[in-house]
């Protein structure tokens, strides 16, 4: 998820358990501890925002993180 939202100019957060960190971070998602089958919710906000979220939602599905 990390390389796919690196991809992008747009801010992505990650946020788990009221935490949220910049989904760019491979140290700040770590940070994190999510596991597996785990409820995150991500968001981005900038110009290509809707691109962002729909390739880290393919990312997730290829990766078998979410249905």
């Amino acid at each position: 998820m990390v390389q796919a939202a690196s991809k992008f100019n747009s801010d992505i957060n990650l946020e788990y358990k009221g935490k949220s960190v910049n989904l760019k971070s491979i140290m700040g998602v770590m940070s994190l501890g999510v596991g597996q089958g785990a409820d995150v919710t991500i968001s981005a906000e900038g110009a290509d925002e809707k691109e962002a979220i729909a390739a880290i939602e393919e990312t997730m599905k290829k990766e078998g993180l979410s249905n």
